[in-house]
């Protein structure tokens, strides 16, 4: 499966952000960040990369405006390679 990662710089932002996807109706998962998310805290959101533009459009309009810090978005296709991208 293909996904996408977003890291937080806090726990507590990070579980925001997990109840404004869910309430957007994006499926998402809290896991634990992967160690090349520098900076981030210890949790994560995970989303099917078909969610993607959604994400980026939640990120942009609700969680970033509501004060949440997203540290960075990382993805793997599926040949496992790492596509990192910075958000803020």
């Amino acid at each position: 499966m293909t996904y996408i990662i977003v890291a937080f710089s806090s726990r507590a932002l990070a579980m925001q952000a997990q109840q404004i996807f869910t309430r957007r109706g994006i499926p998402v998962t809290v896991i634990n960040t992967p160690r090349e998310a520098d900076g981030s805290c210890g949790l994560s959101i995970r989303a099917d990369i078909r969610y993607r533009a959604s994400v980026m459009q939640t990120i942009s309009t609700t969680v970033l405006a509501g004060g949440i810090k997203a540290v960075i978005l990382m993805g793997y296709d599926a040949m496992g390679r790492k596509i990192v991208e910075r958000v803020r």
